[in-house]
Parts: structure tokens; C-alpha cells; sequence
């Protein structure tokens, strides 16, 4: 064994989802594709000051989650982290990232409940970016691990049905008639109408819109998008700009939709188990402020048990649809405002408004600049929906310290055979 070989435990997992482990000098290294209680010989990526990358090269000793990845594309692709485990165990170790991140940042886990696992573990997943080569014959896949190189596939174990029938159908159509500068195509299918936008190069003519026009009809799409990057983002849309789908929450049938280019909960079964969390953790309130409402995953279910809901969105095809969909609804209470979340708080705050509760459904990157000024509102309840625990736990810190104690904090597995983690924190004002 060389100096840049040597054999590792792998004690736990990092958000990231790779295993954590320490070299006989007490370096930490992180190596994936492995699972904790496993011993594996390790070949020296990159070396730290403060930490090592590691790449797996055998097997010394394997953990009993270790499982055989269902999907035979899994070793290069990138779209899938945990296929090697078995799917009790991810449930569990997404648990463990959880209460490890919070606990770095010093916010107490003693509320933590039990995690909401997927009831499928495959065939869940209701959007995806698709993408797409010309290079050997027509290729559609996605993107390997830590490159853009492509990985061509004709199937993909977590798309859900309509989704995978789409994408199926697509690689026959642009097989037989491939359209030149297309890039990528992002499909979201959260119902049996389905929206795709297709990304190309170029500039349209008549002939290549006429096939466009077909493959629309071809699918059944609810809606097909072509957006041009060689004719300043010039966009074509055939049929229509959103699609339609349903929400089953306490006995009723909500109707949601989705836009191109817009956020969707990628697991619609877990969706329904989070919206009914956030629900319980407001409830009672009679005035509930929605940040980062998108169209209205929330606001608008949530808006059936309370009085008035305020739901504030930047995206204006977003605030289009929610406003559309609410008055599908029959829900008179909500009103969309289509503003910056932050710039929207202030003048709230200027104006004196006051909520019984804040949902806060942010991006990746958290809600820092919000939550600075939240604390300084009449605001006596905040459920906060994460997709980063880092982020969330750097927010909490500032929830805490400006006056208010956590609840619950409750995982729920959005993204199986991922390391990615979604999350429900509900905290209440001191005093209450």
C-alpha cells in the first residue's frame, strides 16, 4: 500500500452524501459511494490543509445496507447519491445529517421527530432536466458525476410514469427527426398534463417551428416552450403556460398548478404529508403571511383553515398562476403579491402588519436577509420548509436568538436514492 492509499472506517455521513471517515493521523476524509460501519481502501484525491478526497478502491468490509443499485447507469450518472444503500437506512442517515448540521450550529435537537419516509422509493420524481447530445447519434441523459459530460440514458428509475413516458417519446421523435441546438428539455409532469421546455441554439424558421408545432401534438403536451438562445432568449410556446394538478387534503381535492421554468415539489405524495405538517404547525392562526409562495403550494390549501393569507412571490407567471388557481379554488382569502420577499417585509414592517404566522419556503440559499427582519415583526409563529440543512440551521440561529424556541423539526424524504433532504421546523415566540 502506497502513501496515497490507505484504509478507512467510514463513520457517518456529511450533507453532500459522502461517507466521513479519518486517516491512522486523524485527518478527516470524505470518500463516496460508501456506507457507514464499512472498512474500504482509499486512493488520495486531493489533499487539504484540513481534510482529504478520497475515491473508493475496494471493499474491505461491507456495511449490511449495502445494497446492488437497481439502475445500471448509477456508477457515472449524477442524478442519484444513495442507490447503493438499502432505503430504510437512507431515511435514517438523512435523520443523522440533519441533527449533525443543526448540532454544529449549536440549535437544539431534542425536538426532533420521527422522519417521513417516501411510500416510493423509485418512480416518484415528477420533474427533470433532460440533456442532450448530437455527438454519435441522438442522445438524451444526464450529466455525470462532477462533470457536464453526458451520460446517455433511455430510462431513469425515479421518474414517475408520465414522466418517463415523456421522455421515452421524445428520444423516438428527435431520433427520427432530430432538431439541431437542442440542449436540454425540462418536463414537468406532475399530473396526466404535462409541460416541456425545450432549450436550443439558434435561430427559429418556419420549418423547425412546423416540427416543434407536431411534437407538441405528437406528446399530448399541455404545453411545449422552446426558448432560443441565438435570437435573445426569444420564446415560442405552444398551448398553454401551465399545467394543472391536484393536492388531496383532509377529505378535499385542491387544484395546483405548475409554470415552465417555475418550481415544483418534486415528489408529489411527500408534498401532500408536508403541506399537512405546515398546516398543523399554524394551526389556530387566523393571519398567515406565505414567503416565497411560488404559485401557491401552500398558500392556497393553507388559506382554507385560515382567515387571510397574504402570499408573496417575485415570479410573475407564478403570482399569474397562483391568482388563477385560487379562484379555481373558491379561496377569497389569499392574495398574491408579486414582490421581492425582503423589500415586501420591510414595507410590511413600516406599515405595522402583524401575522399570527410567517411560512417560509425558501431557496437553497436560505432567508437570512427575511429572517432579520421577521424577528423585528409581530410575529408569533414560523414554519420554516428547507431543502438545505445548513442554511436552515444558519437561520434558526437568528430565529433563536431573536426571541424564539423550536417546536418540532421534522425530515421529510423529498428525494429518495439522494442525499438531498427537505425539512419542516416550527418555532413560536417566546412569551406565547
Amino acid at each position: 500500500m502506497t502513501l496515497s492509499t490507505f484504509t478507512v472506517h467510514i463513520d457517518s455521513m456529511t450533507y453532500g452524501g459522502r461517507g466521513v471517515g479519518r486517516r491512522r493521523d486523524g485527518k478527516v476524509v470524505f470518500v463516496p459511494l460508501v456506507v457507514p460501519g464499512e472498512i474500504v481502501r482509499v486512493s488520495l484525491e486531493r489533499e487539504h490543509k484540513g481534510y482529504i478526497e478520497a475515491r473508493m478502491e475496494d471493499l474491505v468490509e461491507a456495511s449490511p445496507w449495502r445494497v446492488t443499485p437497481a439502475c445500471p447507469f448509477f456508477h457515472d450518472c449524477g442524478g442519484c447519491d444513495w442507490q447503493h444503500i438499502a432505503y430504510s437506512q437512507q431515511v435514517f442517515l438523512k435523520h443523522a445529517v440533519m441533527m449533525e448540521q443543526l448540532e454544529g450550529k449549536g440549535v437544539d435537537v431534542s425536538m426532533m421527530k420521527d422522519p417521513e419516509p417516501s411510500p416510493k422509493a423509485t418512480g416518484y420524481r415528477c420533474h427533470a432536466t433532460i440533456r442532450c447530445s448530437q455527438a454519435d447519434g441522438y442522445r438524451l441523459g444526464f450529466f455525470k458525476r462532477k462533470s457536464h459530460a453526458l451520460v446517455p440514458v433511455e430510462s431513469c428509475l425515479i421518474l414517475n410514469e408520465r414522466c418517463q413516458y415523456i421522455f421515452e417519446n421524445i428520444l423516438n421523435i428527435l431520433r427520427k427527426s432530430p432538431l439541431v441546438g437542442l440542449e436540454a428539455l425540462e418536463i414537468h409532469a406532475p399530473s396526466e398534463e404535462v409541460l416541456v421546455r425545450a432549450f436550443l441554439q439558434g435561430t427559429p424558421g418556419k420549418e423547425y417551428l412546423d416540427r416543434l408545432g407536431h411534437m407538441h401534438r405528437t406528446l399530448g403536451l399541455k404545453g411545449l416552450s422552446c426558448l432560443f438562445s441565438g435570437s435573445h432568449n426569444r420564446e415560442y410556446v405552444f398551448g398553454d403556460m401551465f399545467c394543472s394538478y391536484e393536492l388531496c387534503l383532509r377529505e378535499r381535492r385542491i387544484a395546483l398548478a405548475s409554470s415552465f421554468g417555475s418550481f415544483i415539489q418534486a415528489n408529489q405524495e411527500v408534498n401532500r404529508a408536508l403541506v399537512t405538517e405546515v398546516l398543523a404547525g399554524i394551526s389556530g392562526a387566523r393571519t398567515l403571511l406565505d414567503l416565497f409562495s411560488g404559485s401557491g403550494n401552500f398558500g392556497i390549501p393553507l388559506s382554507l383553515s385560515v382567515g387571510r393569507v397574504m402570499a408573496v412571490e417575485k415570479d410573475p407567471e407564478l403570482v399569474k398562476a397562483g391568482r388563477i388557481f385560487a379562484r379555481k379554488n373558491g379561496c377569497t382569502g389569499i392574495q398574491f403579491i408579486k414582490e421581492d420577499v425582503v423589500r415586501a417585509l420591510k414595507r410590511l414592517a413600516l406599515d405595522g402588519l402583524s401575522f399570527d404566522a410567517v411560512v417560509l419556503d425558501p431557496p437553497r440559499e436560505g432567508a437570512r436577509e427575511a429572517v432579520q427582519v421577521l424577528v423585528e415583526m409581530k410575529i408569533d409563529r414560523v414554519v420554516y420548509v428547507s431543502c438545505n440543512p445548513s442554511t436552515l440551521a444558519r437561520d434558526l440561529v437568528l430565529l433563536v436568538k431573536g426571541g424564539f424556541s423550536m417546536k418540532s423539526v421534522r425530515v421529510f424524504d423529498m428525494f429518495p436514492q439522494t442525499y438531498h433532504i427537505e425539512s419542516v421546523t416550527v418555532l413560536e415566540r417566546n412569551g406565547l
